[in-house]
């Protein structure tokens, strides 16, 4: 009669075993999608406080013909605040990606920017020797995609030959 209670003893730990071993992967899994779900809404938040509008003016001359370089203004008009040298914008000019070494930006709306913060308008310059694209020669349309953060925003515009 002794060998029952001991019998059922030793299935009660063993259930307690499983049982904390289930609880330790099930709040390790918890843990992550709850960390993944948090890194989430960051991105989002900061995709949604970002907002970028390119102000130059497509029939004022931003292609510089003798420095063969395109120069365009772009204002934040978001919350989120950027790096002011243009670092976090990605170009793509004529349907070819622009390396970052192919582009210089600086706030000119404040002197000694720290960062390009809402309503300030970042100069950012393309050098298109870089990027082996000459906008005299071929085709007179042009265009510049611009994203930052997920923010895209697209500029259209044309050189006279």
């Amino acid at each position: 009669m002794a060998s029952v209670p001991v019998s059922h003893l030793i299935l009660f730990v063993a259930s307690l075993v499983i049982a904390a071993g289930v609880v330790g992967t099930v709040t390790t899994g918890v843990d992550r999608v709850s960390s993944a779900v948090e890194d989430g809404s960051l991105d989002a938040t900061q995709q949604l406080r970002t907002d970028v509008t390119v102000i130059s003016d497509p029939n004022g001359g931003v292609y510089n013909g003798t420095e063969n370089n395109v120069t365009l203004l772009v204002k934040n008009t978001g919350t989120q605040r950027l790096a002011p040298d243009g670092s976090g914008v990605d170009v793509v000019f004529d349907g070819q990606y622009v390396r970052p070494d192919a582009t210089t930006g600086e706030v000119v709306s404040v002197d000694g920017a720290t960062a390009w913060s809402r309503g300030d308008v970042l100069r950012l310059t393309i050098d298109l020797d870089v990027v082996g694209v000459d906008p005299a020669g071929g085709t007179s349309d042009h265009r510049v995609y611009l994203t930052v953060n997920g923010d895209e925003e697209l500029f259209r515009f044309r050189v006279e030959a």
